[in-house]
């Protein structure tokens, strides 16, 4: 072959080979990404914060946010914050509640996946100052750029009446966001795990998903979530609203729910609830508009190759 011939397959090998990378490029724009949520109440008071870290939060490996309740203070944060980053290839930062005492509110994130935008606490539904008011925080998705809200409650147990008061507030704050909505934690909804639907469960949870404002993310197997031999019930929730009940679930589940793992009971260093997790294939960006989104780089691959198709013509003549 004559060295004009050597660079003219040079020439059509880049060619196929910058169609081909054009081509990985849109595949990867046009990939969903997966988020996990977990919600776990710590039990602050009665656990050691090391031990949840390394046992109970160190081992569940892929939680992109975790909702906390009972979190004692600023140490135990630091403490589950490292336990989050155990096994993960990113860092995390958290963000801790100022209302609760030692029953606080907080929330650990991967910082490389997600940015938080900004973060409230829903006074209104803290009571006289006397229990915990809703941790809200602004997310944004750095590779996709899709925002959401993560809130995370911890309601009244004992005091019925105001925890359906603070279920019926959440249900109409949520309802004049505007942005998708992952609400977790500690809702002392008593779900009975047994006749499940047509079981008991206190009325709070039909306050707070009253218009399907909130949308349940049921676990595929229904465990109690509390360590107790008065209580079969779910406690701890994950629920959806807005746009975010459109999102597909991957999965959804009580973890540490096989009786083989010994979770339960728990002793005064561990916790004495399970953690529950989610996990949602969220749509792409600007899938709302997928047909002119995915037009656009269709349009510039056929601009590409029709230039190839010049371009060889050229060099075969």
């Amino acid at each position: 072959m004559n060295s004009f011939g050597q660079v003219r397959v040079g020439v059509i090998k880049s060619a196929l080979v910058l169609v081909s990378s054009i081509g990985v490029g849109m595949g990867q724009a046009a990939s969903a990404e997966d988020l996990t949520v977990a919600s776990f109440n710590v039990e602050s008071g009665g656990a050691d914060a090391v031990v949840i870290a390394t046992q109970q939060i160190g081992p569940l490996d892929g939680v992109d946010i975790w909702g906390l309740s009972e979190v004692q203070n600023q140490a135990w944060v630091e403490a589950l914050e490292t336990g989050a980053e155990a096994g993960e290839a990113a860092g995390f930062d958290s963000i801790l509640g100022t209302t609760g005492g030692g029953d606080r509110l907080a929330v650990l994130y991967n910082s490389s996946l997600l940015e938080a935008i900004r973060y409230e606490e829903l006074d209104e539904i803290n009571f006289g100052g006397n229990v915990r008011a809703a941790l809200v925080v602004q997310f944004r998705l750095r590779q996709t750029g899709e925002e959401f809200l993560f809130m995370v409650n911890h309601l009244y147990r004992t005091e019925t009446e105001q925890r359906h008061e603070q279920a019926q507030l959440l249900n109409a704050w949520v309802q004049e966001q505007s942005l998708p909505v992952v609400a977790v934690g500690d809702y002392n909804f008593d779900f009975d795990v047994v006749d499940g639907d047509q079981g008991d469960r206190d009325q709070g949870f039909d306050l707070f998903t009253q218009n399907e404002a909130f949308v349940w993310i049921r676990p595929n197997n229904l465990v109690a979530t509390f360590c107790s031999t008065q209580y079969n019930s779910i406690l701890d929730f994950v629920f959806v609203a807005n746009a975010a009940k459109n999102w597909a679930v991957k999965s959804s589940e009580v973890l540490f729910a096989d009786p083989a793992s010994n979770y339960c009971p728990d002793d005064d260093t561990t916790s004495d609830h399970r953690p529950i997790a989610a996990t949602f294939q969220l749509p792409q960006s600007g899938q709302s508009t997928g047909e002119t989104t995915s037009a656009q780089p269709m349009s510039l691959l056929q601009q590409v190759l029709q230039a190839i198709v010049s371009l060889v013509k050229s060099l075969q003549s």
